[in-house]
């Protein structure tokens, strides 16, 4: 019993190379039938011969087209940016001052400054010792009003609308000053 079971895998162990063998050759087969086919392209193809003065004056076509793409490229970058923006315009045209105010603080401005001009003494340019004396001055200053709000308990629990108030305040004296 032993000797035929061993028989029967021996066997089996044949058919299943056979199979192989055949798959392998019907695959040796097609490629050579492929690779015949592209053969004979090939050779069936006419070559061209071309001088290497004409290859030169190819590349330098190809170089000039390129050249002439990328300008064409550049060209329609440039104007797709100059395309004015898209939609309604009317809440920014509400949220800008007319021009007749526009004209009124100009005016009222430049009046301003000739009183100012003619009332003040000219500056005198300051030293440089006394540039750097006032530079760091200011940013000691700074430092201060920045140690001062880190330590504020609001700060803490609202950092955000600490900041905003801040800068609120600041426009507003900024604008008291200017009046």
């Amino acid at each position: 019993m032993a000797k035929t079971k061993k028989n029967i895998r021996a066997k089996a162990k044949g058919a299943v190379g056979v199979a192989k063998q055949k798959a392998q050759d019907v695959q040796a087969q097609l490629n050579k039938s492929e690779r015949q086919e592209r053969l004979l392209h090939k050779t069936l193809t006419p070559k061209k011969t071309t001088t290497k003065k004409e290859k030169s004056a190819l590349k330098h076509k190809k170089l000039l087209q390129r050249f002439a793409d990328s300008r064409k490229e550049r060209k329609n970058v440039q104007s797709s940016k100059k395309k004015p923006a898209v939609g309604d315009l009317k809440p920014l045209r509400d949220a800008l001052p007319s021009l007749s105010d526009l004209y009124k603080l100009v005016k009222s401005k430049s009046k301003d400054a000739a009183e100012q001009t003619a009332l003040t003494e000219p500056e005198v340019p300051l030293s440089v010792k006394q540039k750097i004396k006032k530079k760091r001055a200011d940013i000691v200053n700074r430092a201060k009003s920045f140690e001062k709000l880190v330590k504020d308990k609001h700060f803490k629990e609202n950092p955000r609308g600490v900041i905003g108030s801040l800068v609120r305040n600041k426009y507003r004296t900024m604008e008291e000053d200017n009046e």
